[in-house]
């Protein structure tokens, strides 16, 4: 028995019903997107590889250490990178209460080790080959992250920072 214009149209529309609230379902509770660094939220869990050897863990900070975290994210071929790394240093060297990371993004390995070998900073710093950066996404490099002995990330800086700069920013976090 052929189907009348109008049930088709009526089956039509459950079908572009059903597509559009399957669509929107899938958008809301798709878990499968990594977790992205925001302020006032926990930030997202990394494991790094340090360019000296070994890892550098958010979680192993967390549990073995405590203190705030300052996480640099920056690149070889990146100039205000290389002219903020030497402040990092000052910054870690003169703050024993605040424990740095740095970590090469959007870089090659080797010119990476080679920054790190020629300004050797007081602090660790790790290669990400990918996983890290799409967890800890910024506007531009150098970034700096702020996150305080809870693992809430109190600070986002896009652009370069100095001693000063980080003094003021992690003065009032434990």
């Amino acid at each position: 028995m052929p189907a009348t214009r109008s049930g088709r149209l009526a089956t039509g529309l459950l079908i572009g019903l059903f597509v559009a609230v399957t669509a929107i379902l899938v958008l809301v509770f798709d878990t499968s997107a990594p977790e992205t660094v925001t302020l006032e939220e926990r930030a997202p869990a990394f494991e790094v590889d340090l360019l000296g050897g070994g890892t550098f863990s958010l979680q192993r900070h967390q549990a073995n250490d405590g203190r705030p975290l300052v996480v640099n994210l920056w690149a070889s071929w990146c100039v205000p990178c290389r002219e903020e790394i030497p402040d990092l240093s000052v910054f870690a060297m003169k703050n024993p209460g605040i424990a740095v990371v740095g970590v090469a993004v959007q870089d090659q390995l080797e010119p990476a080790r080679e920054l790190i070998d020629e300004l050797r900073p007081a602090y660790p710093t790790a290669f990400d080959e990918g996983p890290f950066r799409d967890a800890y996404q910024t506007f531009g490099l150098p970034a700096t992250i702020i996150i305080d002995s809870n693992g809430i990330v109190q600070e986002i800086v896009d652009g370069q920072v100095n001693t000063t700069t980080l003094v003021d920013l992690t003065r009032e976090i434990e």
